[in-house]
């Protein structure tokens, strides 16, 4: 026995160590950023940098020998550059609330904990923000796996100059969240439509008995039963559980494990080519037959990947449409280059959204 404690004082010896080590390091890393900073600030360039974040983490999981996972690397980096972003200047994120939403969630997952978000009551609000400078960037959904596109998102770009700096799929999780365990004590159930609707089956199978009471969002739900406390329980998200200090009752009830949100990361600012990128843009077409083949066969011809094309109505003339495609190329390519110019000769109105490093789709 002795000499198992004896063993055991050496490694926590080590590990004591090694931490003074880890925080000297971060502590020389952060200073280093804030130098990085003055020098961004003296050339008025952005201090979130999307190319060179996925350069940082690629050369991470590159160096990463175990025992600890990738995903645990990346988070561990995510907080530390969250830090750096406080040290540099400090980055004002901007999302679709409330507090404890998905889109909360997302701007975590991106930027970490350090950084100031503030919420907005809606999309044109967050894209305002943006434009006049409350926030740095705006994060705002763009289409879910199961329920299909933002139309509101659409919809501001094309009343808007503002960019897409960068995307963001985030796994959505439904969780129940509450205080009570038994769940044949829980009397009624709080979730707005959408989630209740993407949890039908699991309700159906576990809480047969309960009054469904629909919130106007998550976090709503969440601050009620908060305020409750007994013979109820709300549908939302972990970080809702967290900012309500309410517990982890049942994790991942939504009836579709691969249901998926993507998120742009909206901003003044371009993004450099990062050898591994997406397109998107905006275009309407004359009322002719034909007009649409000619603008996409020309992605068609370079071999290009189209990953998605949608359309909205104008709301300019009846049966009139802006036509949404993304594509896999950088606008500084050269093919790419090429077949914008075609797009412009057959579009009576064309704008690049931006270009910007392709996120992976199942995070």
């Amino acid at each position: 026995m002795a000499k198992n404690n004896d063993k055991l004082k050496e490694f926590r010896d080590k590990i004591d160590s090694l931490d003074k080590e880890i925080v000297k390091a971060i502590q020389a890393r952060a200073e280093i950023a804030s130098e990085i900073g003055e020098i961004k600030r003296e050339n008025n360039e952005p201090i979130y940098r999307p190319d060179r974040e996925k350069d940082v983490y690629e050369k991470i999981l590159g160096l990463n020998g175990g025992p600890l996972p990738d995903k645990v690397l990346i988070a561990i980096y995510r907080e530390i550059m969250s830090g750096s972003f406080s040290v540099e200047k400090g980055l004002k994120i901007g999302y679709l609330g409330p507090e404890g939403s998905f889109s909360h969630q997302a701007v975590r997952a991106r930027f970490g904990t350090s950084v100031e978000a503030t919420e907005f009551p809606s999309i044109p609000e967050v894209f305002r923000a943006v434009e006049t400078d409350k926030v740095d960037y705006g994060v705002v959904p763009v289409e879910n796996s199961s329920e299909g596109l933002v139309n509101s998102t659409l919809d501001q770009f094309l009343v808007s100059d503002l960019n897409i700096y960068s995307e963001i799929y985030l796994k959505i999780h439904l969780n129940l969240l509450g205080f009570e365990h038994d769940l044949s004590k829980i009397k009624t159930l709080y979730g707005i439509k959408i989630a209740n609707s993407q949890c039908r089956n699991w309700i159906a199978a576990n809480l047969p008995h309960v009054e469904v009471s629909e919130t106007p969002s998550t976090s709503r739900a969440a601050s009620i039963v908060a305020e409750k406390k007994e013979a109820c329980a709300a549908i939302a998200s972990s970080i809702a559980a967290e900012i309500y200090g309410l517990d982890l009752v049942r994790e991942s009830i939504e009836d579709m494990s691969d249901n998926t949100t993507r998120f742009l990361i909206i901003g003044k600012n371009q993004c450099p080519p990062t050898s591994n990128d997406k397109t998107s843009v905006v275009f309407s077409i004359p009322d002719k037959p034909g007009s649409l083949y000619k603008v996409l066969k020309p992605i068609f011809d370079k071999g290009i990947n189209m990953t998605k094309i949608e359309s909205r109505p104008t709301r300019r003339t009846s049966w009139e449409y802006n036509f949404f495609i993304d594509f896999l190329g950088h606008k500084k390519d050269p093919q790419i280059e090429e077949v914008l110019n075609v797009l412009k000769e057959n579009t009576i109105y064309l704008r690049i959204l931006g270009s910007y490093p392709i996120s992976p789709p199942n995070p």
